[in-house]
């Protein structure tokens, strides 16, 4: 008699809960707020570096810097020889054959695309499989955190999830504040990382 194995079940998703919805300023936590497992940090004066910690040591994992002229750049203390490369090189922007445009991130486990669209505000998906996201944003409500909800893949690569997304959330919110002060024929065709989407 031929033996039957049952599969295994994929592990609940993780919510990865911000204590401020300010993506320059926060602590982010998964179950224990008293215990953040990542720190954002933005110089107050220049306001054109964060840099992220790992919390629980107090290590850096990667370091922004917004610049007016040349290209933003991001530093890994433990890729590229501690070397700062132009953002752009790792999280790179291209479009796909409907005209939504993506941002893609080579890690140690593929490559991963972040989307925005009528569905979701942000979306993590692997390359090559767009159905179903890896990672989403879970917007803040009155009975919900405003969270990074990862699916168990996603958790292969956390740190790279979490520092992508803070760039492009913070980018969202530069290009609504930006359509909000604009208003007029930006409010009818507004623009989230370069996909238009209808306004009412």
């Amino acid at each position: 008699m031929q033996a039957t194995t049952t599969p295994a079940k994929s592990a609940p998703p993780k919510s990865y809960n911000f204590s401020l919805e300010d993506m320059k300023n926060t602590k982010i936590f998964n179950n224990q707020p008293a215990s953040p497992l990542y720190s954002v940090v933005t110089d107050i004066k220049s306001d054109k570096r964060t840099d992220i910690f790992d919390a629980r040591g107090n290590r850096l994992l990667a370091r922004v810097d917004r610049r007016d002229i040349l290209p933003d750049t991001i530093t890994f203390p433990n890729r590229n020889g501690g070397s700062s490369i132009n953002l752009s090189k790792w999280l790179q922007k291209s479009k796909l054959e409907n005209g939504h445009h993506i941002h893609s991130i080579e890690t140690a486990h593929g490559t991963y695309v972040w989307k925005s669209d009528a569905d979701y505000r942000l979306a993590l998906y692997r390359k090559g499989d767009m159905s179903n996201p890896v990672a989403h944003l879970q917007q803040g409500t009155r009975t919900q955190n405003f969270a990074v909800i990862m699916q168990e893949e996603a958790e292969l690569i956390r740190d790279d999830v979490i520092v992508s997304f803070l760039i492009l959330e913070q980018r969202l919110r530069i290009s609504d504040k930006n359509i909000n002060v604009g208003g007029g024929k930006f409010e009818q065709n507004r623009t989230v990382l370069g996909h238009h989407v209808n306004v009412p």
